[in-house]
């Protein structure tokens, strides 16, 4: 589930940012700090509700209801494209990665309108006003009889209205900028209303703003999916319910959020550290004499720890590449299955909750038994092998999943042997010749382990390295590699129309970025390690005075 680094990328920068977090000897408080602690106590003292800021109540059920709208809508997202709009299997997959890649690309643009303009708090304010707008029009879009694009029967005789296709196009993009535009935002802005000094009541409300997250991605994952099976408006589906919901929860969040402003601790604008890390790279490549006398030892040392730690995280755009096809073609694939369990159907798109469930199960159980264990034996835990290992999980979870569509295209092509006059494809085959849709429940765990070693252990591969000045850079480089993954996606998604040699294919790739991890880090790693060890040692390069020009 992609909910993970929401929060914990945030989370790590803002621990950066407040002191509440230390890898090393403790440092000066940064201006940011000095400035958040005056505004807490100077310019806006707030109420405490059990001993927390009273805005912190709103801001995480604003977080819980933003994150059951996006998860309640990207869940059913693929279903609507294939059914609704008629599109085709390849067509759905391009449109719903890219979807997710235009919502992790805006995460930077919001943090620089927030953290060089107007702030968080209207960042916030208006990019939710904008995510609202675009739920409205993926729900009001969707009632096909109000905006028809064609009308088809169905099965049983009823009307089946194709909604026309520039509201979901509009309401995507408008979605995925304000989902995107707010993600570095909000956890932080709950970040502000604390004191330098209230380190644990800090780490206790990144762990209520996690929590909520998997709550409503969760909770919007089993829900939305049953509302558009529903019958409504005289069609076999729902979409508008469906889709309404997350809007109404949309709505919901900006009430939320809107209710507490006047206790807020809104800290102004003071700059945004990407541009200025942008500006010392750029002269690395165009002045490298002038770089001490320009930006300081200390920023240029910080500068190239930091392009060690992102080329050690270069290969990771592939690891979301397949990862993010959970909610396209796993989903396409879990359509042609049989759901049926007892006197339940499961649905495609339901599946997606066993991702999040099983994580939060594998975290505690590889941190306490997995990692141990290794240890025990001899053997060194280092980040950089756990994420090579998590890669090939996700290799060998396509593999996996390779072999499962091997054995639908077999059923068929039974079927077919043995009712030469009533030939069946993949999609036409009754559900009781179609294989269990829990078959995909091993890769859902290969996935998952996946996920725990690659995502979470990236994680913390880069707060560990990189230099304490470049942590939110490294961050905002974390989202981007999502974003990028699912442009990977799209290009390679129209190499063949068979899934079958596309799972194969993506778990090759994938294996091949797994191995370019391994040979990057077989290099890089003792300079790392050198460049730690001397960040912990040496004493505190001064700055130069000089401004970044």
């Amino acid at each position: 589930m992609e909910t993970q680094d929401d929060a914990l990328l945030v989370s790590e920068s803002d621990n950066k940012n407040y002191g509440t977090v230390s890898s090393g000897k403790s440092s000066e408080p940064s201006e940011l700090e000095k400035s958040r602690d005056f505004y807490v106590l100077e310019k806006q003292p707030i109420k405490r509700i059990c001993g927390y800021p009273i805005t912190i109540p709103f801001i995480i059920f604003n977080e819980f209801c933003e994150r059951f709208s996006f998860y309640g809508m990207q869940t059913i997202l693929t279903i609507y494209m294939t059914e609704k709009l008629l599109y085709s299997n390849r067509q759905a997959t391009v449109w719903y990665h890219k979807f997710v890649a235009i919502s992790y690309f805006t995460p930077l643009l919001g943090a620089l309108v927030a953290d060089a303009f107007i702030g968080k708090y209207r960042t916030i304010l208006i990019l939710s006003m904008v995510y609202v707008v675009g739920n409205v029009v993926m729900a009001v879009t969707s009632v096909g009889r109000w905006f028809p694009e064609d009308i088809t029967t169905s099965q049983d005789g009823s009307a089946n209205y194709q909604p026309q296709l520039w509201g979901p196009i509009l309401g995507l993009h408008l979605i995925a900028l304000g989902t995107g535009g707010i993600k570095p935002c909000v956890s932080s802005l709950g970040g502000d209303q604390f004191l330098k000094s209230e380190g644990t009541k800090l780490q206790s409300y990144f762990s209520m703003f996690y929590f909520s997250i998997n709550c409503g991605g969760v909770l919007a994952m089993f829900i939305t999916p049953e509302l558009r099976s529903s019958k409504c408006m005289d069609e076999t589906t729902c979409f508008p319910l469906a889709f309404g919901v997350p809007a109404v929860f949309m709505i919901l969040a900006v009430l939320s959020f809107v209710l507490a402003s006047k206790w807020y601790v809104k800290i102004p604008p003071l700059g945004n550290p990407i541009t200025d890390y942008s500006k010392v790279i750029w002269a690395m490549l165009t002045r490298r004499k002038m770089l001490e006398d320009n930006f300081g030892i200390k920023k240029v040392q910080d500068t190239r720890q930091l392009l060690r730690v992102l080329f050690v995280l270069s290969p990771i755009p592939f690891f979301w590449a397949l990862y993010s096809q959970q909610g396209s073609r796993w989903i396409i694939q879990a359509k042609r299955m049989n759901g049926k369990l007892g006197n339940v159907v499961i649905k495609p798109d339901q599946m997606q909750v066993f991702n999040p469930l099983l994580v939060l199960s594998l975290l505690p159980f590889f941190e306490g038994v997995v990692y141990p264990l290794l240890r025990k034996n001899g053997l060194k835990v280092r980040a950089t092998s756990r994420m090579v290992a998590g890669m090939v999980f996700v290799a060998l979870a396509f593999v996996v999943c390779g072999f499962v569509e091997l054995s639908m295209e077999a059923r068929v092509a039974t079927w077919n042997e043995d009712n030469v006059d009533d030939k069946r494809t993949l999609d036409t085959l009754d559900p009781e010749h179609q294989l269990h849709i829990l078959a995909t429940l091993p890769q859902i765990f290969l996935i998952g382990c996946g996920e725990v070693l690659t995502v979470v252990t990236g994680l913390e591969f880069a707060y560990a390295y990189a230099p304490s000045s470049t942590k939110s850079v490294c961050s905002s480089f974390f989202l981007l590699t999502h974003a990028f993954g699912n442009v990977i996606t799209i290009i390679f998604t129209n190499v063949t129309d068979r899934d079958l040699y596309l799972y194969f294919m993506w778990a090759g790739i994938e294996l091949s970025a797994a191995i370019t991890m391994f040979i990057i880090c077989w290099h890089v790693q003792d300079s790392l390690d050198r460049s730690i060890q001397q960040m912990h040692t040496q004493p505190k390069l001064q700055e130069s005075k000089v401004p970044v020009k």
